[in-house]
This record gives structure tokens, sequence and C-alpha cells, in this order.
């Protein structure tokens, strides 16, 4: 019965768009500018593993190797928001998306497409929409805070 329940939680979080690991932790999200995306919304967030940095590197103590698959349905989005000391690459194995990004030479919409690889470093501000009919997948590595 405890597996059927957590099974129909999982898809209505699918089929509303709601999320149950969230792509950028709530500190990150910032007010959009420049027509980016207000809201997270129509994704889906598939941890694909996590590798222990400080076993590797006693200086990165605290920290991890995060994967995930991001998938974005059409009219989906990732809310805006500022990455700050989670720096990552975000690389589209299929699908368009429009990334809005502010990295130093103002807001930019940029389309990215399959083979595309995206680096997200400290102080870099963005979000995405997925205004294509298709869906987009990408696979998101970053380092962040272990547990996150």
């Amino acid at each position: 019965m405890r597996r059927q329940g957590a099974l129909l939680l999982l898809l209505a979080g699918w089929a509303t768009g709601s999320i149950a690991h969230p792509v950028t932790p709530s500190e990150e999200l910032r007010p959009p500018v420049g027509g980016a995306p207000a809201e997270t919304r129509q994704i889906r967030v598939e941890p694909l593993g996590a590798l222990d940095l400080e076993r590797e590197f006693s200086a990165l103590q605290g920290r991890e190797l995060r994967t995930r698959r991001i998938t974005i349905l059409p009219g989906g989005s990732v809310a805006w928001h500022e990455h700050e000391q989670r720096p990552g690459v975000a690389y589209i194995l299929s699908g368009t998306l429009v990334e809005y990004r502010q990295d130093g030479a103002g807001v930019r919409a940029i389309e990215r497409q399959a083979g595309d690889a995206v680096f997200e470093s400290s102080g870099v501000l963005h979000g995405w929409r997925n205004t294509s009919g298709t869906t987009a997948t990408a696979v998101v590595i970053d380092l962040v805070p272990q547990g996150n």
C-alpha cells in the first residue's frame, strides 16, 4: 500500500509539473529579468548518482560531484537563479532550450541544442525555457554540498 501511494504521488507530481527533487536550491532563486522564467515547471529531475569528493580530495571536505538527468517538457522552465559556490556543466542530450543568461555581458537569450555543453560558474545568473514542441533532456553535473 505504501509503495502504491508513493507511485501515485510521483505520477501526480509529473502531471502537475511539481518536482520532488529541486533543480536549484531555493536560496539561489532571484527575481527574473529580461524575459527569464519566474518559476520552475513541467520538469522531471532524475538523480543519477554522486561521488563523495572528500574521499578523493581532502580539500573538498563536505562536497560531492552530483549527476542528474533533467527533462523539460514543452512549455516547461527552470526559474531564474544564481550559481554561487555550485559550479557545473549542463550537457544537452536532446531537444532545444532557450537559456536566459547573465554572466557579465548583460542578459542574453541563447538557443541551446543537443550536443551543447553549458558551463555554470559562481556569479552566473540564468534560467531555462523549453519553447519548442518537443521534450528536451540534459545531464547536469555539479559540485554541491553533500546531501543536496
